[in-house]
């Protein structure tokens, strides 16, 4: 059945009325006709079943047939402090991680981020693409909320804002596995963790040393070095996996 996210202003008791966008979709691309199912988010945590009833090419509603807890959300809220990588790759980690259960994206700029994103950040038609690319991947992997992007933050700013436990892969941190740091969150319903993903050059020296400071954990992923758009896929993977929420 195909997944919308839709204002929850959109949801009037037992009618949807889609937003425009939506509607061409349904109309034109998809084809569908009044009388076929869809499914409708509030990104509040609320599925609808919807029954198509009144669709033209720029405009499409339904009646609401049941409703329910959305069940795709992971019990873990998982941050990923992704340093900024080039265009392409950043996306791929948007989609692929928001798959995956992450809830919250922050841009990061590292010292060995390329020049240009430093300097600039994201322009808003590059913001708006982004939320875009979380929405579908939230959309296609069934999940019940789009993840939150935040503002691009300095690497120091980003440490200095993180609140509870948190975590930096590191290729040169051989002591601590990322399970044997992140065993005590295993007790809890509700687990929350930060990770620190750094940009193609990695992390520096220096930023390991202001992570440690501020208790975020340097973790080895293994013997390998991964690209940084593989390593915020595995680390994530990893960490689902052991708090249970990716069929542990």
């Amino acid at each position: 059945m195909h997944r919308f996210f839709v204002p929850p202003e959109s949801i009037l008791a037992d009618r949807v009325v889609l937003p425009s966008a939506v509607a061409r979709q349904v109309s034109r691309v998809l084809r569908l006709r009044s009388g076929d199912q869809i499914m409708v988010l509030d990104d509040e945590g609320w599925e609808y079943s919807v029954t198509l009833k009144d669709v033209s090419d720029s405009a499409a509603a339904g009646t609401v047939t049941n409703k329910a807890h959305g069940s795709g959300e992971p019990r873990s809220r998982i941050t990923l402090y992704q340093g900024v990588l080039k265009a392409g790759k950043f996306e791929l980690v948007l989609q692929k991680c928001t798959e995956l259960g992450v809830a919250v994206f922050v841009p990061v700029v590292c010292t060995r981020s390329i020049p240009r994103t430093r300097i600039d950040g994201p322009s808003e038609k590059r913001a708006d693409r982004w939320r875009k690319i979380v929405a579908e991947a939230a959309e296609q992997s069934g999940r019940a909320r789009i993840p939150t992007i935040g503002d691009q933050l300095d690497f120091r700013d980003a440490c200095d804002g993180v609140q509870g436990p948190a975590v930096i892969p590191w290729e040169e941190e051989d002591r601590q596995g990322l399970r044997q740091a992140i065993a005590d969150l295993k007790g809890s319903p509700t687990p929350s963790l930060s990770i620190f993903i750094g940009p193609e050059g990695g992390f520096t020296t220096e930023e390991t040393d202001l992570a440690r400071a501020r208790a975020i954990e340097p973790v080895t992923l293994g013997s390998r070095i991964l690209r940084a758009e593989t390593a915020a896929v595995a680390a994530v993977s990893a960490v689902l996996y052991e708090l249970g929420d990716l069929g542990g």
